[in-house]
């Protein structure tokens, strides 16, 4: 009995924690519905020149020279994996990109790798940090940590309709109960930067569905 009410209070000062830091179940009522994503691209992530995220200027280190590829790897995964999602095979996509002309901006790459291969959205971004992670998965020297940003272009819109930031080190759960989602999924351990980037795919796919739904 001792013990399932200590397990009930601790739930509960969690909860309230997790309620008191804005985390957010539900959508807020100023949100507005996004234009509905039919057939996504995904244009292979840049690496980002600077750091541009709310703590990701703390890690001068220089990104591996496969960050990227990894992180698109994670897009992919976790489209192939959610049900919501039809999107351009990469081999598609890498085709089409062949025929493309180079542009610094990412929406105009967006917009026509939309018409090349006749999708309604496209997913973008850039890599800003991808610390691996030293030592074991359950002994870390070093945690892993990443920082990268996503956006969709929508033909429908002509623009960029949405955007989110994934900016995480992993910590202990003992440190910062906020961390209690890496642990739920994936269990007590140290992430490798590949794994907890893909967290964060899940996350901001998560939230791009949620929005345009």
């Amino acid at each position: 009995m001792i013990h399932r009410t200590l397990g009930a209070l601790c739930l509960v000062g969690a909860t309230s924690i997790l309620a008191s830091t804005g985390c957010r179940l539900l959508p807020q009522r100023d949100e507005k519905p996004l234009p509905p994503i039919h057939l996504i691209a995904v244009l292979p992530l840049d690496r980002g020149e600077r750091p541009h995220l709310a703590g990701a200027d703390a890690d001068r280190q220089p990104l591996p020279l496969d960050a990227e590829k990894v992180v698109t790897a994670q897009v992919y995964s976790v489209l192939a994996e959610t049900p919501r999602w039809r999107f351009v095979p990469d081999l598609t996509v890498e085709q089409a990109l062949r025929s493309i002309a180079g542009s610094d901006s990412n929406e105009e790459r967006a917009r026509a790798l939309a018409a090349a291969v006749q999708a309604d959205g496209v997913l973008y971004g850039s890599v800003l940090r991808f610390r691996e992670r030293e030592g074991s998965e359950y002994g870390s020297r070093q945690p892993a940590s990443v920082a990268f940003r996503l956006g969709v272009y929508s033909v429908a819109a002509g623009r960029t309709i949405w955007s989110n930031d994934f900016v995480q080190t992993q910590e202990p759960l003992s440190s910062n109960l906020l961390n209690w989602w890496q642990f739920w999924k994936e269990g007590p351990r140290w992430f490798t930067a590949a794994e907890l980037a893909r967290l964060g795919v899940e996350q901001l796919l998560s939230d791009l569905d949620r929005r345009t739904h």
